[in-house]
Formats: C-alpha cells, structure tokens, sequence
C-alpha cells in the first residue's frame, strides 16, 4: 500500500536502451564485465543500500547500463568469433552450463579480450574479497531513531531486598 505522497518515476526516467543477450552469452561473457563494469557496479549497489529507495539510484543504473552495453559492442567489435564459441559451448556442453567442460575455449576467449580489450579475467574469488568504494554521492543523513510512547519505565539497576521471609536457605552453613 503506498500514499498519495508516495512518487513514481516517469516513463521517460525508467526508460534506457536493453541489454538483449542470452543467458549463456551473459555467462560468457560474466567476468570481464563485472572487472569492466565494476566501478559504476558498486556505485550502485552502494546507492541502493544507503538509500533504501531505488527511485533514488535510476542514474547510477543507467550508468551501469551503458557500460555493460559499451563493453558488449567492443567485445563484439574485438573478439565475436571466440566470444560465439566459448558461449556456444557452455550453452550445448552441459545442462547447467559448467565452465569446466569449456576451459579450451575459455583460454582462447580470455587470450583474446586480453589482447584486444585489455581486461584478464579476475582470479577466483576476486568477487568476493571486501572492496571500499570511494563515493562521490554525499553520505545520507541517519535515519532518527524510532520512538515509542508507551515504552514502560526501564527497571532498576539493584532491586531493594529486604530479609528473607522464612530465614536463609543455606541455614546448615551457620
């Protein structure tokens, strides 16, 4: 449910050139795109965690965007034919498109966007390894902290006790 306050983008802001690609294409090409693409890439998912608002982050994602779809055309300009077979096999070598069974076409693919593009393909794990990204968007304000009316009073720190009613339980150490 959203309130008449509530904005949406205009079709004009949501509307950027699609990346029309397959899935095993996509695959192929996954590692050289996310090194290409990794700046604009962070940026964004930064701006999308700090926001908490996607309608905020539509120009970081354009960004990202046009830097998949300008890696897309070198590639196509540079290295087609290795890019065609190595998707090609991953897309008929396997049901679920394991990169082990490709690995002759991959070093020839990798071979060629090295040379023609100047990207190595990352090592394993490069994904994963934790990366500070410099921003140049301002930090958003923190959030207020939220306030309940009704809360009860907290307890005492040390609650008065007074003497046991029935006397001590370790009477047998007296």
């Amino acid at each position: 449910m959203i309130t008449k306050d509530f904005t949406l983008p205009t079709e004009e802001e949501l509307t950027v050139q699609e990346i029309n690609i397959s899935t095993p294409s996509l695959r192929a090409a996954a590692f050289h795109l996310g090194k290409t693409c990794e700046a604009q890439n962070n940026e964004y998912m930064l701006c999308r965690k700090e926001e908490n608002d996607p309608r905020k982050c539509l120009a970081e994602g354009k960004e990202v965007t046009a830097c998949s779809l300008n890696f897309f055309r070198k590639l196509k300009k540079a290295c087609l034919e290795e890019f065609s077979q190595y998707a090609n096999c991953l897309d008929k070598s396997s049901r679920d498109m394991e990169y082990r069974l490709c690995r002759n076409t991959q070093a020839i693919y990798d071979k060629c966007v090295l040379d023609n593009i100047g990207v190595e393909r990352p090592d394993f794990g490069y994904f994963c390894e934790p990366k500070i990204v410099d921003s140049k968007r301002p930090k958003p304000p923190a959030p207020d902290p939220i306030e309940f009316p009704d809360t009860p009073l907290p307890l005492p720190d040390e609650p008065v006790r007074g003497e046991a009613r029935y006397g001590t339980r370790r009477h047998w150490f007296q």
